[in-house]
This record gives structure tokens, sequence and C-alpha cells, in this order.
């Protein structure tokens, strides 16, 4: 009795719920940062939920082209793949926050601008010196 696929098929399902888990909670945290705005909350607020909504669409961005790149790849072992996938994936949302971080101000200002007018939060002044 050959158990060698029982262990691949357990490896395949928990790096899967694993990938579903992450996936879940990046696109949770986004909304939650949406969801607790309001025409109270500050510039602060409203940036931090900006950069968590651009970094998981950055996120699946990069995972589509991974994926894309995948399909040109050579057949390799299974539980190597599924291996790589796994911490690929935890290195692509890593990668998405520091890309938004880095190079993502004029779409955040601008996102936030827009938001801070639909919930009718007053413009706050910026000192020349910032």
């Amino acid at each position: 009795m050959d158990i060698g696929g029982l262990g691949n098929a357990y490896l395949e399902n928990a790096i899967n719920q694993n990938k579903t888990d992450r996936q879940q909670t990046a696109a949770t945290d986004a909304k939650k940062a949406a969801d607790g705005l309001s025409a109270e909350s500050n510039r602060a607020e409203m940036t931090e939920a900006a950069k968590s909504f651009e970094a998981y669409f950055v996120e699946q961005l990069l995972k589509e082209v991974k994926d894309s790149v995948n399909l040109f790849g050579d057949d390799a072992d299974m539980t190597t793949t599924m291996t790589s996938d796994y911490y690929l994936d935890a290195t692509i949302s890593t990668l998405a926050k520091e890309l938004v971080d880095q190079y993502g101000d004029s779409f955040t200002e601008d996102m936030v601008d827009q938001m801070m007018r639909n919930y009718g939060v007053p413009a706050e002044e910026v000192s020349p010196e910032e």
C-alpha cells in the first residue's frame, strides 16, 4: 500500500488552507479599515485604510503575475512547488506593503482626499514645512 500520495495530499490541503486564511485576513483587514471610517475620522485613519486597500490590491496583482509566469515553468516536484508557493505568497504580501509605503504616496493621497470628500471631512491645513 503506497501512502506517499497521502502525505502530499495532506501537505497540499494544509498549504491551501493557510493561503486561503491569509487571503481572507488581508481582505478582512482592508474591509475593517474602510468600515471603521466615518465623518469623524481623521486623515491618518483614512491614510491607513487607503494603504491597507492598496497593499491588498498590489498583492493580488503580484500574485496574478506570479501565476501567469508559472504557466511557462517546468513541472517540478509537487511538494517542493507547494512549499515554495507558500513562502512566496508570504513574501508577496510583505513586498506589496513595502511597495505601497515606498511608491504609493501620490495615489494614497489622491485616495485619501477623495475619501475625505465622500465622508464630508474638512480638509486639514498643511503647513509649508511639511
